[in-house]
């Protein structure tokens, strides 16, 4: 278990997975620290889905991207799926301009649907 000075943010376990708000500016260290504090966390938990809310985050690079990109693959990989939530409309623009495409990872509008996306994939995983 991370003790409280290795967590670079809050994750909270509701209904079978985790919701992270990230409430703090990435950089390529804490980036790095949240990949690995999100992995501990889906071993612990046995999460079926993360739900990664940036709507706090005003930049994205592409290392950033692609260390999210990373991360929701190592997830699938633990049997988790990943889903972003929030991107601002400059976070957008510089993601789009970039030509980034986020691999492993769904994008909800908000977190409303970010809930349901998680939801549905959980009745999927059970076959409902």
């Amino acid at each position: 278990m991370m003790s409280f000075e290795d967590r670079v943010v809050p994750i909270m376990q509701v209904n079978g997975y985790l919701l992270v708000p990230i409430q703090i500016d990435l950089d390529d260290r804490t980036v790095g620290l949240l990949q690995q504090q999100l992995l501990k966390e889906i071993e612990r938990t046995r999460a079926k889905a993360v739900i990664l809310d940036v709507r706090m985050v005003e930049v994205i690079d592409s290392y950033i991207s692609y260390t999210l990109s990373e991360t929701a693959a190592m997830a699938r990989l633990m049997g988790c799926r990943t889903v972003l939530c929030g991107i601002q409309p400059p976070v957008a623009l510089t993601l789009a301009q970039m030509g980034v495409v986020l691999q492993e990872v769904t994008v909800a509008r908000n977190l409303e649907h970010a809930l349901v996306l998680a939801g549905s994939f959980q009745e999927r995983d059970r076959g409902v």
